[in-house]
């Protein structure tokens, strides 16, 4: 992943045009968030603390907020502009959402050790296999006995043809929106560069901070091996999936 200094989403304008445009960047935005407050093992009146990891501008956290009225929650993003507009987003909720500015691969668990729930969406595919399997370990290190990490990300199909298959339908989708105003022009720069990453230079090797994607089946096993006991997929379609991990 990117550094700090150089990280795209360290200017206020990218991070807010980023947030106004990622429910139609993302076409199963809506279905993912949907699918990981569904996986919240917890009842709509029970207090639990929870982080969520890559929190971007704190639209997932703000659902979370307003279905569970108990819940307080963390907000971890490397982006300082994310933060500040997840803190103004959230303000209504009189203090039950802080925002804790580190990447990924900081080590940050005892910063909010522990907690009930780890939650995260579209974030931890930009990290490489090693970082991914360290994270995990992270989280299952963070959360209590009992506690619980719910992913909705990003994965591949198995078959190179039909991974790429799935990358050229998301980019006419991006392309698409732009064109009819759905997703600013200003952006356009940007999906032309994921373009040219994804589709040009497919099958070619992926860095920290590229799309990193990986099966379904290769995510459970590293949540495995990171120690959870139980480990299921929900919900899965076309690239995008919810993992969710228990902790015994």
């Amino acid at each position: 992943m990117a550094t700090s200094d150089d990280y795209r989403w360290n200017q206020l304008g990218a991070a807010a045009a980023y947030d106004a445009a990622a429910p139609v960047i993302h076409p199963r935005y809506i279905a993912v968030q949907d699918a990981v407050l569904a996986a919240i093992p917890f009842a709509a009146d029970q207090p639990f603390r929870v982080v969520d990891l890559g929190s971007g501008s704190g639209r997932l956290v703000e659902r979370l907020l307003s279905k569970f009225a108990a819940a307080s929650a963390i907000l971890m993003d490397q982006s300082q502009p994310f933060l500040d507009l997840a803190a103004a987003r959230l303000a209504p909720f009189d203090g039950r959402a802080a925002c804790l500015q580190r990447r990924l691969q900081d080590d940050w668990v005892d910063d909010v050790a522990p907690v009930d729930l780890i939650v995260s969406t579209s974030a931890i595919h930009h990290l490489e296999p090693a970082e991914k399997q360290t994270l995990f370990r992270k989280c299952f290190a963070a959360l209590a006995q009992g506690g619980v990490f719910i992913n909705g990300d990003e994965h591949r199909p198995a078959s190179d043809v039909e991974y790429r298959a799935l990358l050229v339908q998301w980019s006419e989708h991006m392309h698409a929106a732009v064109a009819d105003g759905r997703i600013p022009e200003s952006f356009g720069a940007t999906l032309e560069r994921w373009r040219l990453r994804n589709l040009e230079e497919f099958g070619t090797p992926r860095a920290s901070g590229d799309d990193c994607l990986e099966t379904a089946e290769v995510q459970v096993e590293y949540l495995r091996q990171a120690g959870f006991a139980t480990v299921e997929v929900p919900w899965s379609e076309e690239l995008w999936a919810d993992f969710v991990a228990t902790k015994a």
